[in-house]
């Protein structure tokens, strides 16, 4: 038999499924903007309804209770969070240096309605147990796949080296502190410039692996 012969065949993805992965991210977008404009406390299935215009029945057949909904549309932000890491590399490139992979991070990712609306949910879960149990197995695999990648490229300046995944928990910490204490500052520019000053003292400390 020829190797050709021997190759499972693409599945096929039906019209069906097309348009049910188009009306979950047509919700899950909603779900997003709602988040980031009006908090988890006030987002509910009649706003994100609205918002994604759409019936109840098609939005509940996807998802049955809020939690579920906020759910997904986390773990689809996350699939897309070190999208910054790589794309500041070409192949056989070097990995950026510290202080540019957190500017894009924060710009395209973190301080951004996505970004936002993560932090939400992050401290949604303090409190939501439902949707902290749906989402812990997840979460906690985002944050052992992102240490190991980071780990992979960066080093810590300690003597041992070995502290990258740590610095970047710092930084992600640091990010989820800024976006809250954005509201407080009244000059944009003055966020702009502890972003820049973070990101200085961090190049110092999470190197680029040689």
């Amino acid at each position: 038999m020829s190797e050709t012969a021997t190759q499972e065949k693409p599945t096929k993805v039906s019209k069906k499924d097309i348009k049910a992965e188009a009306m979950k991210r047509r919700i899950c977008a909603a779900v997003v903007a709602c988040l980031d404009e009006h908090g988890y406390a006030e987002t509910s299935i009649n706003r994100i309804q609205e918002r994604a215009g759409v019936s109840r029945g098609a939005l509940t057949h996807h998802f049955p209770t809020k939690q579920a909904l906020v759910a997904e549309t986390c773990m689809r932000m996350l699939n897309a969070a070190m999208r910054p890491m790589h794309s500041t590399m070409g192949e056989g490139e070097r990995p950026a240096p510290a202080d540019r992979l957190l500017m894009d991070s924060w710009n395209h990712i973190v301080n951004t309605s996505e970004g936002r609306a993560f932090v939400e949910i992050i401290v949604a879960c303090r409190t939501d147990r439902e949707l902290y149990n749906a989402l812990a197995d997840d979460l906690h695999k985002w944050e052992a796949d992102s240490a190991a990648t980071i780990s992979a490229l960066y080093r810590g300046s300690d003597a041992a080296g070995d502290d990258a995944a740590l610095l970047w928990s710092i930084c992600r910490t640091f990010f989820r502190g800024l976006l809250t204490h954005e509201r407080f500052v009244s000059d944009p520019a003055y966020l702009a410039r502890m972003m820049d000053r973070f990101a200085g003292i961090m190049n110092a400390h999470l190197l680029v692996r040689d």
